[in-house]
């Protein structure tokens, strides 16, 4: 309340002081447009990373798909979230280490399949 107008929609009551337009009920003025909600990461983005890098270490092939299906997974998670779930940095790097060791897991075989032809032939 005030003596003196401070802006539109401020109206003047029966004790002449001016209030402010009403509010609908239950709704606060803040000083930005809207609060800004708490951004969470994705669990299956970080579990994805998890197996895309323990594929190095235990069940190679298994751990890099099975990344690969997580990591699918939780980029449609992000994306249908419209915001509020983070991670595709996340999802990213699952990916390329992911590839990267079965790119390398393949090249790793077909050069034990050509060491084993040529000893064979020999």
């Amino acid at each position: 309340m005030s003596t003196y107008p401070q802006g539109p929609g401020w109206w003047q009551a029966s004790d002449g002081l001016y209030y402010p337009p009403q509010q609908p009920y239950g709704t606060q003025q803040y000083p930005y447009p809207y609060p800004q909600p708490a951004s969470r990461t994705s669990g299956s983005a970080v579990a994805a990373l998890i197996l895309a890098i323990a594929s190095f270490l235990v069940c190679p092939v298994i751990a890099a798909i099975i990344a690969l299906v997580l990591a699918a997974s939780a980029k449609r998670e992000i994306r249908d979230s419209g915001g509020w779930i983070g991670g595709e940095g996340l999802v990213t790097a699952a990916k390329i280490i992911a590839w990267i060791h079965l790119a390398l897991f393949i090249l790793a075989l077909l050069a034990i399949i050509v060491i084993a032809g040529t000893r064979a032939g020999a």
